[in-house]
């Protein structure tokens, strides 16, 4: 069978879609090496503006997808074309835009308001992150539960536990991080709670020796969290590093002493896992798919309370045992979620509608 992905979200500086693509191409190639995948990009790496993202999805990719004889496509993110070449199966990561809307620029709201609905419905096949991101689809676009199936993410295998100190004071010196660390890894955006997480901070830092890293790319409306740092004092305490690489990810997390994920939503929270996996102690909100992915692996916060996160940072860490037992339950659930797993059930489902 000929599959092709659409891998346009791998370019450049990949986030959360970017690496969830590359990912799972690479394992469906470890456990379908029988099976031909193309890959389908727009040749250049381009700041895909709504705009640009409906001209590929919706002309672009499907024109390349019949052009290579494709079997199937695996739209990796966003919507599927409205003209499909052949059976399309979509991946729908969450459906933050029609839950929080105010977080988004006003083009990106027409966009997940009022095409999203109808490209989902144009998939032969819908994949969703997690049960609540299943959930939502039937609650608030009607889908039929049986087109949808629940295919977890990985973990990827170079997010383990680091030791060498050589490395580790190369990213320490690379990001200007801290001695002490508490950690945010994502993208910098509003439904991510990191107003109340440094609200929090605000609350603990003169009880703590720690710095507050917020790393990640900055996505919108980020201007608020800079102007809360400075209106709060704590230029000196909080740092945000920008865009961390692939590469450096698990030396950073090594690095923490503890990871804090406030999200107010989640189509499924990898960061929590990428974490765990690299044996860091977890906090994060008990919001959305988030603690179906950490289980009891994470101490479980309301969102939107910055209270009750200053209190969960000084007991995790002012409390060696819970960290030391945070650390051993998240090592052991990072093992579960391996891409070559979400691979074989993918892959599955692109036997059923072929």
């Amino acid at each position: 069978m000929r599959i092709a992905l659409d891998v346009q979200s791998t370019l450049g500086r990949p986030t959360g879609i970017g690496q969830y693509t590359k990912q799972l191409l690479a394992a469906l190639r470890r456990v379908a090496p029988g099976h031909e995948f193309v890959e389908l990009n727009w040749g250049r790496d381009v700041i895909m503006r709504t705009d640009r993202r409906l001209r590929w999805q919706q002309w672009e990719l499907p024109r390349r997808a019949r052009a290579v004889g494709a079997d199937l496509l695996h739209v990796t993110g966003f919507d599927a074309p409205r003209l499909r070449p052949c059976p399309v199966v979509l991946t729908v990561h969450d459906l933050v835009g029609m839950l929080f809307p105010h977080n988004l620029p006003p083009v990106a709201r027409l966009y997940w308001s009022r095409w999203l609905p109808h490209s989902v419905r144009w998939a032969t096949r819908l994949i969703a992150d997690s049960q609540h991101t299943r959930a939502d689809l039937i609650r608030l676009l009607g889908v039929a539960p049986e087109r949808i199936e629940v295919v977890y993410l990985g973990v990827d295998d170079s997010l383990r536990p680091v030791t060498d100190l050589e490395r580790l004071a190369a990213v320490r010196q690379r990001y200007g991080i801290a001695d002490r660390l508490i950690l945010y890894l994502g993208t910098l955006e509003p439904r991510k709670g990191l107003d109340t997480l440094i609200a929090a901070f605000a609350q603990v830092a003169a009880d703590l020796p720690h710095h507050l890293v917020i790393a990640g790319k900055e996505g919108w409306y980020t201007g608020p969290l800079f102007r809360q740092v400075r209106t709060l004092g704590l230029e000196r305490r909080v740092h945000f590093t920008g865009y961390v690489a692939a590469e450096d990810q698990a030396a950073l997390y090594s690095l923490a002493d503890l990871f804090v994920f406030p999200s107010r939503y989640e189509g499924f929270g990898l960061p929590v896992l990428e974490a765990m996996a690299c044996g860091t102690p977890v906090v994060c909100s008990k919001a959305a798919s988030l603690p179906e992915v950490a289980g009891d692996a994470a101490v479980l916060i309301p969102p939107e309370d910055a209270g009750a996160l200053a209190a969960a940072v000084l007991k995790v860490l002012q409390d060696g045992t819970l960290r030391q037992g945070l650390r051993e339950r998240g090592l052991e659930r990072a093992r579960r979620f391996t891409w070559e797993e979400t691979a074989r059930r993918t892959l599955a489902i692109y036997e059923q509608v072929t």
